[in-house]
């Protein structure tokens, strides 16, 4: 496979996870009975996805058609998956899982593009947000495995 095809690959694994971890903040954000926690659930949901609509243009820009993917609809399963009632670190553990998986791709990425800097600084911010999300839990009292 030709670096481009990789590249190419990788945003396209780096969108779902994005798509993923919205939803996922949104879950938590409807869980959450703290308005400050839900406003940085709901924080976070933004800015995965705007994340998303940045990685879209630059799929576009490669010539890559990204209606195919379909990405620009929010289907009937995701609905259903986001009305599940779950308890709310449930929702945030899926979210730091998604977070860091993310910035594996993004080091990919990176690699395979090094002036990529719509995702270098989209990694720095996940990153940031994964410690963030990490510390929430750990004050909560919860314990995340490396």
């Amino acid at each position: 496979m030709s670096a481009a095809s990789e590249y190419i690959d990788l945003l396209k694994k780096i969108l779902t996870l994005l798509k993923n971890s919205k939803l996922e903040y949104l879950k938590a954000s409807d869980e959450s009975n703290i308005s400050k926690d839900k406003r940085y659930f709901n924080l976070q949901s933004t800015l995965r996805n705007r994340y998303f609509q940045d990685v879209t243009k630059l799929l576009r820009s490669l010539k890559v058609q990204v209606d195919d993917l379909v990405i620009h609809r929010l289907n009937f399963e995701e609905m259903v998956i986001s009305s599940i009632k779950k308890p709310n670190h449930t929702h945030l553990h899926k979210c730091v899982g998604y977070d860091r998986k993310l910035l594996g791709l993004y080091d990919e990425a990176i690699a395979l593009q090094p002036n990529a800097s719509v995702l270098k600084i989209q990694q720095v911010k996940i990153s940031k947000s994964v410690s963030e999300s990490i510390y929430f839990l750990e004050s909560a009292g919860f314990i995340l495995e490396s």
